[in-house]
């Protein structure tokens, strides 16, 4: 395939992403995909990297359950030897607090034979970090108040 045809592979994952069709993703992956995420050692359950199908369902279907997925756009795409490097923008607000998570993340992409093999994504450690704590917070706060996040 064509760099720009895997492009449209991912392309697409996106879109399904943004439309809240997990199950679409999925479909574009493969059954050893890889997905290695930056942040992987701060533990923040959503930001796990995760090999093989299940795993990344496992991992999709918990930031589904956590986040309300307003938007998941294609900012841009920069096309190297053997992978695809893209720029995207999600859209987010936490389920229980109702706060606001907008990123900007950054992946390469490889794909084989129209499926996706391998995303490594890379996002700002310390802004979620900092989003982590400032969630616990305010859903600590609303127990001890004795409301409900």
């Amino acid at each position: 395939m064509s760099q720009e045809e895997d492009a449209a592979v991912f392309r697409q994952a996106v879109r399904y992403w943004s439309d809240g069709n997990g199950e679409g993703v999925l479909s574009l992956m493969a059954d050893d995909i890889v997905h290695t995420v930056n942040v992987d050692a701060m533990g923040i359950p959503y930001l796990l990297s995760a090999e093989g199908k299940p795993a990344v369902a496992a991992r999709l279907a918990l930031i589904g359950a956590t986040f309300v997925v307003d938007a998941f756009v294609v900012e841009n795409f920069f096309f190297e030897t053997d992978e695809i490097r893209a720029n995207v923008l999600g859209y987010h607000m936490h389920r229980k607090t109702r706060e606001r998570l907008d990123v900007k993340i950054r992946f390469r992409i490889r794909v084989r034979d129209g499926l996706i093999v391998r995303l490594d994504e890379y996002i700002d450690g310390a802004y979620v970090d900092a989003f982590e704590k400032f969630v616990k917070h305010l859903e600590k706060t609303a127990m001890e108040s004795g409301g409900v996040p």
